[in-house]
């Protein structure tokens, strides 16, 4: 693609091109959703061999609209940050902070187990903790001695 655009196009013109190029690689970037381009929630990840502890920073969400789900290795985090009503006659002059439906997915090194995942929300931090499934966890296996006869 980058060829075909460079070969279309006068030598002497191609810093202007460049230019082009890049300002539409960045305009197509800047143009996609929110949500999906950064990664909200910010995480904390801490493991261990049997379990895991997830921190999510979710500032504005409310505790009724986030939900929480796993399968197999996966904890999904969704939620929606709703935006805030303004008065009238109120116009926005910067917002930086997202708002509406986010995901985000986490892949551990270990099985869950589901029905034991524990959560907290305190201070727009919701706190998780993912323990190991029992049948995921290694086993000893004990050697056993032969003797020369």
């Amino acid at each position: 693609m980058l060829y075909r655009f460079l070969e279309n196009n006068h030598p002497k013109n191609i810093w202007r091109d460049f230019d082009r190029l890049n300002d539409a690689i960045t305009r197509s970037f800047l143009e996609q959703d929110t949500a999906q381009t950064s990664h909200f929630p910010q995480l904390n990840v801490y493991t261990k061999e049997n379990e895991a502890y997830v921190q999510a920073f979710l500032p504005g969400v409310q505790i009724e609209d986030i939900d929480l789900t796993s399968k197999e290795n996966i904890l999904f985090i969704k939620g929606n940050r709703k935006e805030e009503k303004l008065a009238d006659g109120t116009q926005v002059h910067i917002r930086e902070m997202f708002h509406g439906e986010f995901s985000r997915s986490l892949e551990f090194p270990f099985l869950i187990d589901s029905d034991n995942i524990k959560a907290d929300f305190k201070d727009g931090v919701v706190g998780i903790l993912v323990p190991r499934r029992e049948d995921d966890k290694p086993k000893k296996i004990s050697i056993q001695s032969i003797q020369s006869k």
